[in-house]
């Protein structure tokens, strides 16, 4: 055992060693197949010997009885040569014959037997040694498992070559390099792509050896990174046949042959891209196609010049689809193919033995995406309340890369049926536009508590897949009383106690709000959710307005049962429970996944809400008449107020807090986005880099290794995009939807410079980039708002900490003596303190981080919101608000207790000071007023252009049927009939003299619109007349008898709502009713144009005057009467808008104000002087067809 022991450890480790030499030797020779079959040798020869000298010739040697006798005596003293002797007698007597006493031998021997079992025959002997080479043995096992477990990888690699038999020699090789196409055959003047893929290891360089001719020396052709850690290089314009290997930090390939041979092959191939008709492009050109990215039923037309005669060929589209390629006269090949989705292709052509070969590389088919238009309500952007006669202006925008076909608002009134208001239907490309509605709120017979809400909606005009439809984010309009702002300062003057009874009212409205807000963006975004997700947004809105109809319910039980008594608040009783069964249902719709028939019952639920809400506020405001205060009314009134305000002034905190924790976490979305796009910038730079040596290497072409990164960050921006897309739905922000817009364009460029390889490859890199880098200021820039937003919040919640204080001071001064007050009187005000504490500490921490977050940028109103925030600690207001609760729990003198109420009202005063100035201070350390005038003046010219636009429409518009009436939609559908006693459609809706409106309470008197003047609260058919201050009618074909369109509703838009009728350049003066329109958008504008004074420099001023003169010069009933002059002057108001924006620019641009808006950066240098030319030009009064034609130039640019 000894020596088998002895022997296995001697193999192991001397083999150990013999391995790690033949490792190293082969990581120096990089397992080269020479080095790994000489090592596999080497290594089995050495194993053998080891084996056959070190085990088994010592077990094979044999040992006589004297030398284990002398072994064991040696080993073992105890035996005290007992059984050398009994050997050595045993020996004697056998070999001479001798006589010897047997019992004496036999004693002997008996004797060292006995010697011999005490030590376990010789196996005591052996076990110590025995164990200690075991021990060593598996000690070096332990020890060669973990260098292979953690050592060098080379040592792995080596154990697999040397010992894995079962592969060859080449298998074997850990290092190595794949190289394709490898030995092939190719037609005599092709390209040929190598492409070398490193296998276990990487190198930062590659070079591809190649010699034309065996006796030639190989020369280096480089090589550039391409997927996945490999390379590619290309041979150009093979003639002879070439070997070639690649090589890489030592290791090298086979060396393979490309055999050249006569048969056709692309020696140029030219695409010309035939955009759908929709999208109004040119076609365009590639002197040197290959690679395709362009949008969707784009043709293709090709024209293949091959390097030898052929009699015809096709292009081979990825899954078998091919189209004819006919040889031309002058021998090229033609054909043509529509993109339909992303693809590959290569060309084939027909050789001489009439076999068809493929005579180009494979190239890619990316299809752009025409995505669906933006659309957003410009104005008024947010809810908004008015009173039940005024008149509320909307304005919705959209805008499309290739135009948009229609924009529509959709309105409904307390949760009834929708109805739609067509304010544009595209007649020709315009990718921006902007048009308006006004909401005649009388009309509609509306009243308090009552409300409307309204979206816009707007499709494109794509006639490859359909026009795409897109939704903008829903509002309301609250009706209030007439006298709401009369009860205000009543409320204020006798000492807030109502007003702030009023804001905690409201809260359960504007929960209600929120929850149709969700569920009109589930089904608005139901389209791109999987059902599962459909089903989980409903669920979550359903627990929603669960959880809000159980706070209801709670709150009618309450009100039941302290004030079902009382007749004055049995409305507010019988008004809620019908807001609650409309919650049941809009649940039952939500558990259904069914958003959108839950949005009536929603929209009911909110009718009663806010109606009870008027009605609770009215209730008070009697009371407090009658009370004298707003803390002195009579008992019921306290119950009711403590009813709404316990109630729902903590569902309002729950909701601010869970406002304020969604705030913050679509913050934290949107600086995670910016860090993204700033790693996509660079790492697009990049690769505009990358492409930039590889032109310079010569190495360029289209289709290459570029183009696949180029893709796979065109990929990663369009996710970011969608992000950037959802945040903004989330967030209703159309500033971030607009930055998602530019990066979906610089996906498009990047996909579009991938195609074009090195003909415009870097140009579109270049272009890619700059969008990339103008989304990400974009998005910082958005950033920025956020100071603004979190000084406002700070103020309003500064305001209510105020309001409530009073209130609180006021129920203190109305406190009976201590000795007559009411322990719950006494508790219920220690509670409204105790959340007035609270509600100052939050606010003093949000003061704080808004101050840290804004200090960068803002550092002016940073230090004015950290000084509002030292105001709260050093004047103790929390130890103020606590104590003075103190003080009435002890019952202390009236005096003092109206004394610290009184400090605390003025310490929160220098606060809400502080919190202005720190409002007031925004903007000072940015240079926005200059960034502002400029976005103004571009927004102004924009709109001069569209009005000019829309006035020439209407000036060749179709004729308008005479007599016909004008038919209306949305607010004017329900009113036909209605128009004069003797119900003549037509005449009953004209206007009278000088425009002037029907009887029946509206503006005028002559041209009547009939007596009833509306039926059920809709707008009359033809009630185009009260139409103000910049809505128009739009023209859609049907007309009244004085040629008027049939509904009013458009402005600022590419179609200019009112007027029309049958009149063309020429035919006579526009209506009184256009010219009203076109007036009042005139006003709006100079109202515009007004405002640039204050952003721009006093060189700037003589320009803005010029401007307005030439605006003013149009409001004027003369100019409307003649269409040529009006023509005339909207030109040079325009031409003097542009200039200046222009110009205004352009300083902007030398004073390295990195102000990007649209088309800034696509005027390349070359070409600024011939645009400064084309709008001098513009001021000498060019025809109109030369402007035009300009200006589609200008935009195709």
């Amino acid at each position: 055992m000894k020596l088998a022991a002895r022997g296995a450890l001697t193999v192991l480790a001397t083999a150990l060693l013999v391995f790690l030499a033949s490792a190293s030797a082969l990581e120096a020779a990089r397992f080269t197949a020479g080095a790994i079959l000489i090592a596999r040798i080497g290594l089995a020869v050495a194993i053998a010997a080891l084996v056959a000298v070190f085990f088994v010739r010592p077990l094979l040697r044999r040992v006589s009885d004297e030398q284990v006798a002398l072994y064991l005596e040696e080993h073992e003293p105890s035996l005290q040569e007992a059984i050398i002797s009994a050997v050595e007698a045993t020996r004697a007597t056998e070999g001479s014959g001798a006589q010897h006493s047997h019992a004496l031998l036999r004693k002997l021997v008996e004797s060292a037997v006995q010697q011999s079992q005490a030590i376990q025959h010789g196996r005591r002997v052996e076990q110590r040694p025995v164990r200690r080479y075991a021990g060593t043995l598996a000690a070096v096992a332990l020890a060669a498992v973990a260098l292979f477990v953690f050592g060098p990888a080379y040592l792995r690699h080596a154990a697999s070559a040397m010992f894995v038999l079962s592969r060859d020699v080449e298998a074997a090789m850990p290092y190595r390099i794949d190289v394709k196409p490898g030995t092939a055959t190719i037609s005599r003047g092709a390209d040929q792509v190598i492409t070398a893929a490193l296998s276990g290891f990487d190198s930062d360089d590659a070079a591809l050896m190649v010699r034309k001719g065996a006796d030639a020396p190989f020369e280096r052709v480089p090589m550039v990174r391409g997927e996945g850690g490999g390379y590619d290089g290309m041979l150009f314009d093979l003639s002879v046949p070439v070997d070639y290997y690649v090589e890489a930090e030592g290791v090298r390939s086979g060396t393979f042959t490309l055999k050249v041979v006569e048969l056709p092959y692309v020696q140029k191939l030219e695409l010309e891209y035939h955009f759908p008709p929709y999208t109004g492009l040119k076609p365009q050109k590639i002197a040197d196609g290959g690679d395709i990215a362009v949008l969707r039923g784009t043709e293709v037309r090709v024209r293949a010049v091959p390097t030898m005669a052929t009699a015809g060929g096709q292009v081979v589209i990825e899954k078998g689809t091919s189209h004819a390629l006919l040889p031309a006269v002058d021998g090229a090949l033609t054909g043509s193919f529509t993109v339909g989705k992303d693809s590959l292709y290569h060309l084939e052509m027909d050789a001489p033995t009439g076999e068809r070969v493929t005579a180009s590389p494979q190239y890619t088919i990316d299809v752009l995406a025409d995505g669906p238009p933006t659309v957003s309500i410009a104005k008024p952007g947010r809810d908004t309340q008015a009173s039940p006669i005024e008149e509320v202006f909307v304005e919705a925008r959209a805008d499309d890369d290739f135009g948009v076909r229609n924009l529509e608002l959709v309105y409904a009134v307390n949760g009834a049926d929708e109805k739609r208001v067509r304010l544009f239907t595209g007649q020709k490309r315009l990718p921006a536009v902007s048009a308006g509605h006004t909401f005649y709120l009388e009309e509609l017979g509306l009243k308090p508590g009552d409300f409307v809400a309204y979206y816009a909606r707007a499709t494109d005009n794509d006639a490859v897949q359909g026009g795409k439809p897109a939704t903008s984010d829903i509002y309301f309009v609250r009706i209030r009383p007439l006298s709401k702002d009369f009860k205000q300062a009543q409320s204020q003057a006798s000492g807030g106690g109502g007003q702030q009874q009023e804001q905690a009212a409201g809260n359960l409205s504007e929960q209600q709000k929120k929850i149709i807000t969700a569920t009109f963006n589930v089904q608005r975004d139901r389209q791109t959710m999987s059902a599962g997700k459909l089903r989980e947004n409903t669920t979550v809105v359903g627990l929603s307005q669960a959880k809000l109809r159980s706070q209801v319910e709670e709150l009618v039980l309450q009100m039941t049962q302290r004030l079902g008594g009382d007749a004055s608040f049995k409305k507010i009783i019988d008004l809620l429970p019908k807001a609650v069964t409309e919650m049941k249902t809009a649940e039952g719709k939500l558990q259904a996944a069914a958003p959108d028939a839950a949005l009536p019952p929603e929209q009911k639920a909110l009718q009663y809400l806010q109606q009870a809400e008027e009605e609770f506020e009215t209730q008070v405001q009697m009371r407090q008449q009658q009370g004298g205060g707003g803390g002195g009314g009579q008992p019921q009134n306290r119950d009711l107020s403590e009813l709404f305000e316990l109630e729902v002034d903590r569902m309002a905190n729950q909701y601010e807090m869970r406002q304020q924790a969604s705030q913050q976490q679509a913050d934290q979305k949107a600086d995670e986005l910016a860090e993204k796009l700033k790693e996509l910038a660079r790492r697009q730079e990049q690769e505009a880099e990358r492409q930039r040596r590889r032109a310079a290497a010569g190495q360029l072409q289209s289709g290459g290794a570029s183009g696949n990164a180029q893709r796979e960050l065109a990929d990663q921006v369009e996710q970011a995009a969608r992000q950037l897309e959802q945040l903004a739905r989330e967030e209703n922000r159309t500033d971030l939807a607009r930055s998602a817009q530019e990066l979906r364009q610089s996906a498009d460029a990047m996909r579009r410079a991938a195609a074009n390889g090195e003909q415009a490859g870097g140009a579109q890199s270049a272009e890619a980039l700059e969008r990339l880098r103008q989304a990400e200021q974009q998005l910082q820039r958005t950033q920025t708002g956020r100071a603004q937003r979190d000084v406002n919040d700070a103020v309003r919640r500064a305001e209510e900490i105020a309001a409530e204080q009073k209130a609180i001071a006021n129920q203190v001064m109305g406190l009976p003596p201590a000795t007559e007050r009411n322990r719950d009187q006494v508790q219920g005000l220690l509670d409204r303190k105790s959340g007035l504490e609270q509600k100052v500490t939050d606010l003093e921490k949000q003061i704080d981080r808004a101050s840290a977050d804004m200090r960068r940028e803002e550092r002016d109103a940073s230090r004015r919101m950290s000084e509002a925030a030292g105001s709260i600690r050093d004047n103790r207001v929390r130890d103020k608000i606590r104590y003075s609760g103190a003080l009435v729990r002890s019952g202390m003198s009236q005096a003092d207790t109206e004394n610290f109420e009184r400090e605390i009202g003025s310490n929160l005063q220098a606060l809400q000071d502080k919190l202005g100035e720190a409002q007031a201070a925004l903007g000072r350390t940015r240079p926005d007023a200059q960034a502002a005038a400029l976005e103004r003046a571009r927004q102004l010219a924009r709109n001069m252009e569209s009005m000019g636009e829309r006035a020439r429409e209407r000036q060749g518009g179709q004729q308008g049927a005479q007599g016909e009436q004008g038919r209306g939609e949305g607010q004017q559908q329900d009113a036909r009939g209605q128009q004069s006693q003797a119900g003549q459609q037509g005449q009953g809706g004209q206007q009278g003299q000088g425009g002037q409106q029907g009887q029946n309470g509206q503006q005028g008197q002559g041209g009547q619109q009939g007596q009833a003047g509306r039926l059920g609260g809709q707008q009359g058919g033809d009630r185009q007349g009260q139409q103000q201050s910049g809505q128009g009618g739009r023209n859609d074909g049907d007309r009244t008898q004085d040629g008027r369109g049939g509904q009013g509703d458009t402005t600022g838009a590419p179609r200019f709502g009112g007027g029309g009728g049958d009149r063309r350049p020429g035919s006579g003066p526009m209506s009184p009713e256009d010219a009203r329109q076109f007036r009042a958008e005139i006003r709006q504008m100079t109202r515009s144009a007004e405002q640039l004074r204050g952003g721009v420099g006093k060189e700037d001023q003589a320009a803005v005057a010029d401007m307005l003169k030439k605006l003013r010069a149009l409001d004027s009933d003369q100019v409307f009467k003649d269409p040529a002059q009006f023509d005339r002057l909207q030109t040079q108001a325009a031409d003097a808008v542009k200039r200046f924006e222009f110009n205004l620019r352009r300083r902007s641009e030398l004073k390295g104000n990195e102000v990007l808006l649209s088309g800034d950066g696509d005027v390349p240098e070359e070409f600024r002087k011939l645009v400064e030319q084309y709008y001098k030009s513009l001021s000498k009064g060019p025809d109109r067809t030369d402007q035009n034609d300009k200006k589609e130039k200008n935009e195709k640019k």
